[in-house]
């Protein structure tokens, strides 16, 4: 290596380590050349995915992400950044495995590694999924024939279960089946579809509007198909399982960007966008472990300056935010084609099952023709095409559903404080998680609730960051203050009981 070469591998050293300082907070001192990032300073993947960021604004760069999450240490980076410098990054050497054919399933790594989580469990009668319950996840439900208070549910405004909403679903029942019996493209259409989808689109300030079978399902496909090989998703780092599976379908380009990182994801536009036709940019409402609300508007004013796509999923914000439940729009206060693609479930709020999509009527159109999870599957079934319907109807006809929901949201936030409890990044939203550490006492204080005929279900590694395992609370309209109460009173006393001091 020349004497040039040598110089610019210093500087570039020094660039690393000042970034791995501010990531990790640490004095640049204490940051050794080949100190590894993840054993020796403590760092993790959403702290190398912020590094990744700081270097590329600082070296005017992009970073290939694969190599980039093979760096452990200053030098390891610093040599990256060189390689991508010099034009002289090779191509990753395909490693030569040594093939065992499995002919039966319960031989395959999955399988054992399946059961080293799950046999501890089952061992210990300690097993906290799968929890049966025998009525609607209201603001109780029914668990082993006795009435327990229930805050692990996703029915917000207290949709499914009431008796509007049942009916309706009946009605259709009897009218038109209990399926639509084929994709809506061939034969499968019903009036109640076009009725819902004219209903959401109205709701969600969107030209138009198509409904596909399942949440989940609906962000695979539109994310895996919206893009092609010459164009590029960014996604946040902590989006749902959903948004990762449709990157990996996807033939486009994806990388992620720190949590609710706008800046950072400006950096990596700044960088980048003209190398792509398509940009995607897709970040949640509102995120299910933290309970924290995105700042869209950020987010909507760099799409428009890079010319990018944005979409947002609002599985939690929707039938949450806004005086409605209208979601971030109404909360925000967007303009109409703020928002590119506007997702949503129908499971949670809503109180069905389903996703719906809602933009222009030119992608729309588009969708109801190509998308592969609308053409080719079924439509949603017309009793709760009609419960939705309804549930929509509800939403806008009675403002006092909202308004409670909003006032437990308060109630929750107040209480918790009341009991020094940390509720994360918690605010205006029913996601609302308190803060427990360790897996074993979230699983334990889960347990000890239920004894206490309160259900919680906790949240913990690899849903969360290792060592911010939490009791993830979900309040409906439906609760009531008193019950709040009982509920985190409840906690305090299990948590005095078996000796667990839960962090401020």
């Amino acid at each position: 290596m020349s004497e040039t070469d040598s110089k610019r591998m210093e500087e570039l050293c020094g660039i690393v380590r000042r970034c791995f300082a501010q990531t990790l907070m640490m004095d640049e001192s204490e940051i050794g050349d080949s100190a590894d990032f993840f054993e020796d300073l403590g760092g993790d993947s959403l702290d190398s995915l912020d590094c990744a960021v700081r270097l590329e604004e600082e070296c005017g760069l992009s970073l290939p992400e694969e190599p980039f999450s093979k760096c452990r240490c200053v030098l390891d980076a610093a040599r990256l950044i060189y390689e991508v410098e010099q034009g002289t990054l090779a191509a990753p050497a395909e490693e030569k495995k040594e093939i065992r054919p499995i002919t039966r399933f319960e031989d395959t790594p999955e399988y054992a590694a399946f059961h080293a989580r799950l046999d501890p469990m089952e061992a210990t009668h300690t097993n906290p999924y799968f929890f049966c319950n025998d009525s609607p996840l209201r603001d109780t439900s029914v668990h082993d024939g006795k009435e327990i208070l229930n805050f692990s549910s996703y029915n917000y405004a207290g949709m499914s279960g009431r008796p509007e909403t049942i009916k309706a679903a009946q009605e259709a029942a009897a009218h038109y089946g209990c399926s639509a019996s084929a994709s809506r493209l061939l034969g499968g259409e019903k009036p109640i579809h076009k009725a819902l989808e004219e209903a959401i689109a109205k709701w969600k300030h969107a030209e138009d509007a198509v409904v596909l079978v399942g949440g989940h399902s609906t962000n695979v496909t539109i994310v895996g198909n919206f893009c092609g090989k010459n164009d590029l998703i960014l996604y946040d780092a902590l989006a749902h399982n959903s948004v990762h599976e449709g990157t990996r379908l996807s033939d486009a380009e994806s990388r992620p960007f720190p949590h609710n990182n706008y800046e950072a994801l400006e950096t990596i536009l700044r960088n980048a966008r003209d190398q792509y036709e398509k940009v995607l940019i897709v970040v949640e409402g509102v995120y299910s472990m933290d309970g924290d609300i995105a700042p869209i508007p950020e987010f909507v004013r760099i799409k428009k300056q890079y010319g990018c796509f944005l979409m947002v999923d609002e599985a939690h914000s929707s039938c949450v935010l806004g005086k409605t439940g209208g979601g971030v729009d109404e909360y925000f206060g967007l303009e109409p084609d703020d928002i590119d693609i506007k997702m949503g479930t129908l499971s949670k709020g809503l109180g069905t099952c389903g996703g719906y999509l809602a933009g222009s009527h030119a992608l729309v159109e588009y969708l109801r023709y190509n998308l592969p999870g609308f053409v080719f599957s079924v439509g949603i079934s017309p009793p709760l095409a009609a419960a939705t319907l309804e549930a929509i109807r509800l939403l806008q006809e009675r403002p006092e559903i909202m308004e409670n929901l909003h006032r437990n949201i308060r109630c929750f936030l107040s209480e918790a404080h009341k009991r020094h409890f940390n509720t994360c990044l918690a605010g205006e939203t029913a996601v609302l998680p308190i803060l427990v550490g360790a897996d074993e006492n979230a699983h334990k204080l889960s347990m000890a609730l239920l004894e206490r005929g309160v259900f919680v279900p906790s949240a913990e590694y690899p849903a969360v960051p290792r060592g911010k395992a939490r009791l993830r609370f979900c309040v409906i309209s439906e609760h009531t203050p008193e019950q709040i109460v009982t509920a985190l009173d409840a906690l305090a006393d299990a948590a005095a009981e078996l000796g667990i001091r839960l962090p401020e």
